[in-house]
């Protein structure tokens, strides 16, 4: 079964300080998104685009956006920002359940929890969370921890957090559970194989 991959966007794959969301918004909206050329050449850096696309080539994951701009776009929106910053294949891969964010200011442990029990199927499956440490605070000492991949703000996915999103998932890759098993987040709290 296919991985998935939860995917904030500021200081993971946007980090310039030109080309924040409110940017993205505005030209998204303008009428004329086609002429924002600088935007959407820089909006997502292309070294980070580079390790991304190299996580995907080897994993095929699908994506959960868990990123705040999923809040104030749409579906469409988010794939055609995607599509335009040169990350088609993440807006050809995003998961029918496309975001875990649902409310500016809410936690992320708490949204992805949310996500994965909402999202139930048949059994466990692996997956990989990228996010800083920012926005992502609150996944550091949770349950969820040993699944992050924590960015530096300004710097993003890197190369060396590839690695570390390459060794969460070949870990678990390589101990699957069998059909039928279920695997626990936390007390009380259990999750399967979403369906893309």
């Amino acid at each position: 079964m296919k991985p998935l991959v939860f995917l904030d966007f500021d200081d993971v794959i946007a980090i310039h300080p030109d080309y924040t969301s409110g940017v993205v918004v505005a030209a998204l909206r303008s009428g004329n998104p086609h002429l924002a050329i600088e935007l959407w050449a820089n909006v997502f850096h292309q070294e980070l685009r580079a390790n991304l696309a190299r996580l995907h080539d080897e994993f095929e994951p699908s994506y959960v956006i868990s990123s705040t701009w999923s809040t104030y776009l749409s579906r469409d929106e988010i794939q055609e920002a995607l599509m335009r910053g040169g990350l088609g294949f993440v807006a050809a891969s995003l998961h029918s359940n496309w975001r875990s964010a649902t409310e500016v200011g809410s936690y992320r442990v708490t949204d992805i929890v949310a996500w994965l029990q909402a999202n139930g199927a048949t059994r466990p499956f692996a997956y990989v969370i990228l996010d800083d440490f920012s926005s992502g605070r609150t996944l550091l000492d949770s349950v969820l921890g040993p699944k992050t991949v924590f960015c530096d703000e300004w710097v993003g996915f890197t190369e060396i957090q590839l690695e570390r999103a390459r060794a969460i998932l070949l870990a678990q890759r390589k101990h699957e559970p069998t059909q039928g098993d279920t695997a626990t987040l936390a007390k009380g709290v259990t999750f399967r194989m979403p369906g893309s």
